[in-house]
């Protein structure tokens, strides 16, 4: 199928809204915004149309042959397409700088400049029992008399 035969689905308006769809990088939120909904309005009124001819056409025993009104909708559903990721792409970038803004703003309050330890490891609370998980007498010790009786 040509362009031509492309265009030809679409009226004067639809064909602008799918060429702004094509260079949506250079549109304001707002006018992104805008052109989504009256994308979509076309192409929910284009399926509407679709539904409505389907059905007359299976109560009259005919086929449904509607090429025009299903291009125009899949142009209007690409254009749609091409819309939202860049709706996407601006939130993702916009999410970003939220981010990185926040984490700037955190204050450093308590947190050591480096994270190597200073002392070595803490000294044992109890010295006198076994560490837990001894395999000789001292751990054995301490594990018989947690259980219920002797080994």
């Amino acid at each position: 199928m040509t362009a031509a035969d492309k265009n030809r689905a679409l009226d004067r308006n639809e064909a602008e809204w799918v060429e702004m769809s094509r260079s949506a990088a250079h549109l304001a939120d707002a006018q992104l915004t805008d052109l989504l909904r009256r994308l979509r309005e076309r192409r929910d009124r284009a399926q509407r149309l679709i539904r409505t001819r389907t059905r007359q056409a299976s109560r009259e025993g005919q086929p449904n042959i509607d090429s025009g009104a299903r291009e125009k909708k899949a142009q209007l559903a690409e254009a749609i397409a091409r819309a939202v990721e860049e709706q996407k792409r601006r939130r993702a970038a916009g999410n970003l700088k939220a981010a990185v803004a926040r984490k700037a703003a955190l204050s450093r309050d308590g947190v050591p400049e480096s994270r190597t330890a200073a002392a070595g490891p803490a000294d044992t609370p109890n010295e006198k029992i076994a560490p837990s998980g001894a395999l000789h007498a001292e751990g054995m010790r301490a594990a018989m008399m947690r259980s219920t009786g002797d080994r």
